[in-house]
């Protein structure tokens, strides 16, 4: 394996690769057709490298800013009219703060289904065992591309200044910047409820209320901002590094995996719009993928910082399964190249690992961030180009990656 690696220029393959993808998709929204593109791509860039995918299609929305926008807009507009109507008032801030509550946490999806829900697919890779099996594996990294707007120029510092890493611990909570304007809703149809029972009483409220009102009302704008915008980034970051490195470990794998072992290795779509490709992915396969003998992993941006795993959750904290992380630090002590490999605290988004860990599965996701930005450098910004891509912390990453995945096989298998 070590020979074949030698004579295999992983380093020129990744750029090549991010390069092409970037050159001939440069619009890949979740659901159109440089996505679909890139997919054609990637499978045949797989089976040149001897691996036969097959596509699954689905359908999902292509606008996760579109989606946040709706939801906040009308906890706004019942902001706004819950002094002339307390009912609607009440219905608007619920309907949002619920909505939101059940889409960001998998159980539900309300309000988003009054957008066009568009065809996309994943490109599903599927190296079976020969008995059993007792383990399988399933690796994710998504082709399409997200959206830029304010929301993620480094000069605002939104990000940085609401990251967990950067709050006092008693305020950690704040750092889920989705969680705040979401429950922020729920707090506001209080005060509906309050004004319907006891009408002109509850007027000292209205500055608790004018204040609870301006986490939706900030999210609003700057999603509107997004949405508006309508830019496409490059995406050779996020995620184009997660797909090269995915056919490169599946190189690496194949060879040597036991045969009691199946690796499923999926070039998703729609994760830009709210983990779509992942979701539809584990809606058809939850019958046959046992979750107890199931293992996702995601590698999601893995370059412009240093290397971590992620904690997740949009608006509730996902933890790392207990089990999981005691083998990631273990993997990271196992070589000094890895001690700095440690848990980061996702303070907006997530991966497509969170409708695995939605559904029962244990999983974990990959991928690089700046300390200085609580970001990687360039995270959803016109400069996430193939030319701003340092393939080594890509080849780093697989390193990684590969250790973590021998590992689960000895521990799980």
């Amino acid at each position: 394996m070590d020979a074949g690696r030698e004579s295999f220029d992983e380093t020129a393959y990744v750029r090549d690769l991010v390069a092409r993808i970037a050159r001939e998709c440069p619009r890949r929204q979740a659901a159109s057709e440089d996505e679909r593109r890139a997919h054609g791509i990637m499978a045949g860039e797989l089976r040149r490298l001897g691996f036969e995918g097959t596509l699954e299609g689905f359908r999902w929305s292509d606008s996760l800013y579109a989606n946040l926008l709706l939801h906040f807009g009308l906890g706004t507009a019942g902001s706004l009219v819950s002094g002339m109507s307390p009912i609607a008032g009440f219905a608007l801030h619920a309907l949002a703060g619920t909505s939101y509550f059940l889409d960001s946490t998998r159980r539900a999806f309300l309000l988003r289904r009054l957008f066009e829900f568009k065809p996309s697919q994943n490109l599903v890779v599927t190296l079976p065992a020969s008995r059993g099996p007792d383990l399988r594996i399933v690796v994710l990294a998504h082709v399409d591309a997200a959206f830029t707007g304010l929301l993620f120029d480094p000069r605002t510092k939104l990000i940085q200044y609401t990251s967990p890493e950067n709050l006092p611990p008693r305020l950690g909570f704040l750092g889920r910047t989705l969680a705040v304007p979401t429950y922020s809703q729920f707090a506001l149809a209080g005060i509906d409820v309050l004004r319907m029972l006891l009408g002109p009483l509850t007027l000292p409220l209205v500055p608790l209320e004018a204040l609870l009102s301006v986490p939706g009302l900030v999210a609003f704008l700057l999603n509107l901002q997004v949405v508006l915008k309508n830019e496409i980034v490059p995406g050779a970051n996020d995620d184009l590094s997660g797909v090269a490195a995915l056919a490169l470990l599946a190189r690496r794998l194949a060879p040597s995996r036991p045969g009691n072992v199946e690796l499923v290795f999926v070039v998703t779509g729609a994760e830009e719009a709210s983990m779509g490709g992942a979701q539809a992915l584990v809606e058809a396969h939850h019958r046959d993928w046992d979750p107890r003998s199931t293992v996702a992993l995601g590698l999601d941006g893995l370059a412009g910082g240093r290397l971590h795993y992620f904690v997740e959750g949009e608006v509730v904290r996902i933890p790392v399964p207990g089990w999981l992380e005691r083998l990631l630090r273990r993997v990271a002590s196992s070589d000094p190249r890895f001690s700095g490999v440690t848990p980061f605290e996702i303070p907006t988004g997530g991966t497509d690992v969170v409708p695995f860990l939605a559904r029962g599965y244990d999983g974990v996701s990959l991928g690089c961030v700046d300390p200085s930005l609580a970001t990687p450098r360039h995270y959803h910004m016109p400069s996430d180009t193939p030319e701003n891509l340092d393939a080594s912390e890509v080849l780093f990453a697989v390193d990684f990656a590969e250790r973590l995945v021998r590992a689960i096989i000895r521990d799980r298998a």
